[in-house]
């Protein structure tokens, strides 16, 4: 049995040290290496990365997002040459603008057959190079990219791209490392070090005490956030503070996640225009655009940001309006301004006691639209809410694909633990895989994609259907199925108000003649449903959760307004 080390074992050995639990995959011939390399580690039952093989390259990089967001451990992706790259790049880009780290590799050839008793195959000179390099490609969408171009240096150059996409700003890095390299034969190293994990920066006391002393001269303080519930300690953290200051939470309509308990009285929905006259501080936690438009800001107020990267290179334009930036690890940054504050009891029980009341009406109208939405055909959106409210369980993780109804889900979906929301980022075309990667994350929670029937065509739908059940990771997909692209009319019908098309209802790039989404479901031995009738969704819901329990994927399809 050959026994030789080479770059696919320096890979997976640098994998190793960094902590990776799953390599993501589209395979490519240039791999055969780090195939030799897992079935050695598997043979020798030596522990490692898990290898997935996945039917295409978005899909297989944001499965490893997902995963990242879910455990906040950074995974490792293996694409092929550079089309499998450009395939990939829709997810790279993704989590570019998330600040996912993870580590992307592509092959590529060297040689092209002239090197004596090698042949990489004529499709590397024939199809597959990329003149300049496969760096060229993904530049402006990684933190970090460049070519591992020899053997000796392939192993530290991998822990140096893992090391770096976990710094902060956090994101996807970038190598390139040929099929020569990759076959070379490589020494281990005989004393490797322990990689150790990004250090945690803290926002200088000087800064908290500045803040803590603003909060406390502040009569109008408000919380805006968008994206505090990444990690469940950052949730606890801001959920800690605010309770102890009285101190509404707003969050932005297309709040990136659970950030706050819905059912908590200093709740205020996501709507900052009651506030905007009238408070004298904004604590702006983890937003990208705070105000729309961005230079815009509340009249009277000191904007203060929380955030470990609030300047975002994947942006082209910001205008945060920011007064002052508390840039450390944002949990210990509001456990650090909790601490620091003085509480004034009495200002604190009477804002208390407002916000209880104003929690309280914006709940009364919640109920009653989803009640008035009960008995509506097509099925009202607002009524699909309440029915996920209904049926699922509480700690069910949502995804959030579906652009036209983004705002209704804020309002009308209910959660109260962490990590119940992730929203795709980017372009459209991304949400099934990251559920797959929630799920891989999360085995034991429900996860459910709540998507567009136009997003959900741009998706890699037979991909991630055939790795929910290759992978045993069943979720559950429900299109908002209007039958068309929403967002393309109604921003037609934005742009030209009078227009012809509008004179005589003629609107291109509208209409989905779809596939029935429910054999779609069917053809991996999983279950589909299409819902016409409000009454009968609830029954639906339910029996797309015991699907999702006995391991099998689910589509509900529910034709919506």
């Amino acid at each position: 049995m050959k026994n030789q080390f080479d770059g696919g074992t320096a890979l997976v050995e640098a994998f190793r040290k960094l902590g990776v639990e799953y390599i993501l995959s589209s395979p490519g011939t240039e791999w055969a290496p780090v195939w030799e390399a897992m079935a050695d580690q598997i043979h020798r039952k030596k522990s490692g990365p898990k290898l997935l093989d996945v039917w295409h390259e978005t899909l297989a990089v944001d499965i490893a997002a997902g995963y990242t967001l879910a455990t906040g451990k950074m995974q490792a992706v293996l694409l092929h040459a550079g089309a499998g790259l450009l395939q990939g790049a829709m997810g790279m880009h993704g989590a570019f603008v998330a600040g996912v780290p993870m580590v992307v590799i592509s092959g590529e050839s060297m040689t092209y057959g002239e090197q004596p008793e090698f042949d990489p195959g004529a499709q590397w000179m024939n199809n597959l190079s990329i003149v300049g390099g496969t760096s060229n490609l993904v530049d402006s969408i990684v933190k970090y990219s460049s070519v591992a171009g020899s053997v000796y240096t392939l192993y530290e150059s991998v822990i140096r791209a893992g090391e770096l996409a976990q710094r902060q700003p956090t994101g996807p890095v970038y190598l390139s490392v040929s099929t020569e390299t990759l076959m070379a034969a490589w020494t281990p190293l005989t004393n490797p070090r322990t990689v150790p994990p990004a250090p945690r920066m803290l926002t200088a006391p000087e800064d908290i005490e500045k803040l803590a002393a603003q909060l406390y001269k502040a009569k109008r303080p408000v919380v805006l956030t968008e994206g505090a519930g990444q990690e469940v300690e950052t949730y606890e953290a801001l959920v800690a503070l605010c309770e102890k200051l009285a101190l509404p939470v707003v969050e932005k309509p297309g709040a990136l996640f659970a950030n706050f308990p819905k059912d908590h009285p200093l709740y205020q929905g996501t709507d900052i225009k009651p506030f905007w006259n009238d408070m004298d501080l904004a604590i702006v936690v983890r937003a990208r655009a705070p105000w729309y438009p961005p230079s815009n800001r509340p009249p009277k107020a000191m904007v203060a940001m929380v955030d470990e990267a609030p300047h975002n290179s994947a942006m082209v334009y910001q205008s945060h309006q920011a007064d002052m930036y508390l840039e450390g690890n944002t949990a210990q940054t509001l456990r650090d301004l909790a601490n620091a504050a003085t509480v004034d009891k009495t200002a604190v029980d009477v804002r208390r006691k407002e916000l209880a009341a104003a929690h309280d009406t914006m709940v009364e109208k919640r109920n009653a639209a989803q009640a008035a939405a009960r008995k509506k055909t097509p099925i009202d959106p607002v009524w699909l809410c309440a029915s996920l409210n209904a049926v699922m369980p509480k700690d069910t993780i949502y995804i959030d694909e579906v652009t036209t109804h983004t705002a209704t889900l804020r309002q009308h979906l209910v959660w109260n633990e962490p990590q119940c929301l992730f929203t795709r980022q980017g372009g459209l075309g991304q949400g099934l895989g990251l559920s797959l990667g929630l799920k891989l994350g999360k085995p034991e929670r429900p996860v459910v994609t709540l998507i567009g029937d136009g997003a959900f065509l741009y998706n890699p739908v037979l991909g991630s259907l055939g790795a929910a059940r290759d992978y045993k990771l069943p979720t559950m997909a429900v299109v908002f199925n209007n039958k068309k692209y929403a967002a393309m009319q109604g921003m037609h019908q934005k742009m030209y108000p009078d227009g012809i098309a509008a004179e005589i209802d003629l609107y291109h790039g509208t209409h989905i003649h779809p596939p029935d989404f429910v054999k779609v479901a069917e053809c991996v031995g999983g279950y589909g449903e299409q819902v016409t009738d409000p009454e009968k969704l609830q029954d639906a819901l339910k029996r797309g959760l015991e699907a999702n329990r006995s391991g099998k994927p689910a589509i509900i399809d529910v034709i919506v307004t």
